[in-house]
């Protein structure tokens, strides 16, 4: 396999087929967990002098977050006298990040298909893709990738939690000295989880493109890694290190973003702390859809390095005959 003529060929798919674009983006919301912070308007009444923070008044001033020790002792108030927790808002808001999570893990579901389906259907000479064709050739799959990406997450999960917590008792019993032993352990977790999502992208181009079931689709992706270990390192570290360089540098104009909102709370000044959020915030509108395009492009990119590796390592070698003499 020429790392290369992949990663050109990648490129030349996605831009293309600017479509995938969109199945780059809906694929990263399930890679990060969905998320996303809400907005709304905030009224910031702190105490000043003639528009001047007061040392004295400053709640910050103290080095602690103004109001928590009032939260905290009302909460345990509220627990040791008896009083009726609100389980109903506490379930609820339960059920609200349950109901976050699925639609994030749904999305990037459809996602990764459809990046997958895409690139296949590129490289078979389907082009130009439109979105519906993806779409429709994608809901196939669904179920099974889905399934199959919630119990490796929930493996995985489980395992963490295994690790950790002994970890977590060890360092309490031995007064945090033990923690020192195990930051190798952590280092080691890194590497391990790294690894074990380049399984999965291999798993995932398995089921799709060969439309294996759950297990024949582990076993097919591990197989790929294994016989090819070489090859799939090599794509995996330029990804890596590629897609964080360039990540990287996208996340820069965050940093313009949240200029004016750390110089006016540097000022002491309330008037100029108002000015400071107003400008980050319509800073932070204005870029957040050249943030969200180049997410797409970044997304689809790397998917269609990975469905391109899979394909070019699992392709039959044509058989090469001997030319028979002449008579």
């Amino acid at each position: 396999m020429e790392l290369g003529e992949v990663l050109s060929k990648a490129w030349k798919i996605i831009w293309k087929n600017k479509v995938l674009w969109i199945f780059g983006f809906l694929s990263s919301c399930g890679r990060s967990g969905g998320g996303g912070g809400g907005g709304g308007k905030t009224n910031f009444n702190l105490p000043t002098n003639n528009g001047q923070f007061n040392n004295s008044s400053n709640p910050f001033s103290n080095g602690q977050i103004p109001g928590l020790e009032e939260f905290q002792h009302n909460f345990e108030n509220l627990a040791g006298s008896g009083g009726e927790m609100p389980w109903g808002l506490i379930v609820g808001l339960i059920c609200l990040v349950v109901f976050i999570v699925l639609i994030a893990a749904m999305l990037g579901t459809i996602g990764r298909i459809g990046l997958i389906r895409g690139t296949v259907l590129a490289e078979e000479g389907q082009e130009p893709l439109h979105f519906g064709q993806v779409w429709s050739a994608s809901t196939p799959y669904f179920w099974r990738v889905f399934f199959l990406n919630l119990l490796a997450g929930l493996a995985i999960s489980l395992a963490l939690l295994i690790l950790i917590i002994p970890m977590i008792f060890f360092s309490i019993g031995t007064m945090g000295i033990g923690l020192l032993c195990l930051i190798p352990l952590i280092c080691l977790i890194i590497p391990l989880s790294l690894a074990i999502d380049v399984v999965l992208e291999q798993v995932n181009a398995a089921m799709v493109v060969e439309n294996l079931g759950l297990w024949d689709s582990v076993k097919r992706g591990w197989q790929v890694c294994r016989e090819n270990f070489g090859p799939v390192a090599v794509v995996a570290l330029v990804v890596i290190v590629g897609g964080g360089i360039i990540g990287f540098i996208l996340a820069l104009p965050l940093v313009l973003v949240a200029l004016p909102m750390v110089i006016g709370g540097i000022s002491q000044d309330q008037t100029a702390l108002t000015s400071g959020l107003t400008v980050s915030g319509a800073l932070l509108c204005c870029l957040l859809p050249f943030i969200i395009l180049l997410q797409g492009i970044l997304s689809s990119y790397i998917g269609s390095i990975w469905t391109l590796t899979f394909l070019r390592l699992t392709a039959k070698t044509p058989v090469q005959l001997e030319a028979l003499p002449v008579p």
